[in-house]
């Protein structure tokens, strides 16, 4: 059924890393849920006023709410589409993280509503009657919003989008709560316990999970989540596959919304190497990156001089100093300049996400080290910290 639909309605449907591939998926599934939840009001309606239920008739009211939630999905997959602007140079892609995020409000805003409820239900238990046309309501619920969580929860993983796997995860709390609901009907020809508020109440437990869940990976995009490791590892490998690249640091990558990334690092070449060739396949590899990965590049070059014994030697020894100090630290652009009294050992020191030791302190670590090799060298250095 999925395949069938996308075939239908969405050209170039396998080509989910294009933004406008991303769009359309995110309006298609958008407009099926309005539609679905719209089925359901109209369904609840009637059905709740040809058997003169008003619980009936309420569910179908709140169902609005859910064709609300689909409206901002839809809302953000238009935003997230826009051009980029004069005010917005890298686009409005986050609009889809924003989107997730609203969702999550919901689901936590529902999910503190109905544990309320539930616990107001164990400590002051009502007898639930068991109704024939209230079990055809629910079976239909389920049956609708089951399918719906299964079509944006496949969409949202094909295309990455967290407002549709939000979308999806809202739909399948529907289920466990419509669900719950039935086994209470179900229960009450048997008992008089107060399931209703004990099966509730877990329900609702689980459903606010769920939107804690959501709420972090919405907000984690949006604060500056580090990228995926295998697609740094990735790109590292690809890139050093090139000759004239010797080494990369000051790799940072920012995520402006599914599908626009943009990325940048330092490439270390070889000063002596001819500066046109290198800047010529500089330019490949950027336009490379752009069409194996979808991510535009920028690339600084940084000469090192690998021609000249004494710095190969230096640069190596400072290595394993560093190296001594914590293994996950390195070094990058390291020269030297010398005079007449003393050596002058430049190089940036790079450290791990996170890392605490204080700047100062390392320093004068490396310092020790580096007067042991010869009280002439004075070293000049930059602490960097990875962004990855």
């Amino acid at each position: 059924m999925f395949q069938f639909i996308v075939k239908k309605f969405i050209p170039q449907y396998q080509e989910t890393s294009l933004p406008i591939v991303r769009e359309k998926y995110g309006i298609l599934c958008s407009i099926l849920s309005i539609i679905c939840n719209g089925f359901m009001v109209v369904f609840k309606l009637l059905f709740g006023f040809l058997t003169q239920s008003v619980a009936i008739q309420a569910d179908g009211l709140n169902n609005l709410s859910d064709m609300g939630s689909n409206l901002a999905t839809l809302f953000g997959f238009k935003m997230a589409g826009k051009h980029p602007d004069a005010d917005h140079p890298y686009g409005h892609g986050r609009y889809e993280y924003i989107t997730g995020l609203v969702i999550a409000f919901l689901i936590l805003l529902v999910a503190f509503s109905s544990l309320k409820e539930s616990v107001m239900k164990i400590i002051e238990p009502q007898k639930v009657y068991f109704q024939i046309a209230a079990v055809i309501v629910l079976v239909v619920s389920i049956l609708v919003k089951f399918w719906m969580s299964s079509f944006n929860k496949t969409a949202g993983e094909l295309i990455q989008s967290t407002s549709l796997k939000a979308a999806a995860q809202d739909s399948l709390n529907d289920v466990m709560t419509t669900l719950a609901t039935l086994l209470s009907l179900c229960f009450s020809l048997v008992t008089d316990l107060p399931l209703d508020g004990i099966i509730g109440a877990i329900v609702s437990l689980f459903v606010l999970k769920s939107g804690i869940d959501i709420f972090k990976d919405t907000v984690d995009p949006l604060l500056g989540q580090a990228p995926d490791k295998e697609l740094v590892d990735e790109i590292y490998e690809y890139v050093m596959s090139f000759d004239k690249v010797i080494g990369i640091h000051d790799f940072m990558m920012h995520d402006y919304g599914p599908g626009r990334k943009y990325m940048t690092f330092h490439a270390e070449v070889n000063c002596c190497d001819n500066i046109m060739d290198i800047h010529d396949q500089i330019d490949l590899i950027e336009r490379e990156l752009l069409e194996k990965f979808n991510i535009l590049t920028t690339i600084h070059m940084d000469p090192i001089d690998m021609n000249d014994e004494l710095t190969n030697q230096l640069r190596e020894k400072v290595k394993e100093i560093v190296d001594d100090i914590n293994h996950q630290y390195s070094i990058h652009d390291f020269r030297i300049v010398s005079g007449p009294t003393h050596t002058n050992l430049i190089f940036d020191v790079l450290l791990p996400t996170g890392d605490q030791i204080a700047h100062t302190d390392l320093k004068q670590a490396i310092e020790k080290k580096v007067k042991e090799l010869s009280p002439t060298y004075f070293c000049v250095i930059q602490i960097d910290h990875s962004f990855i």
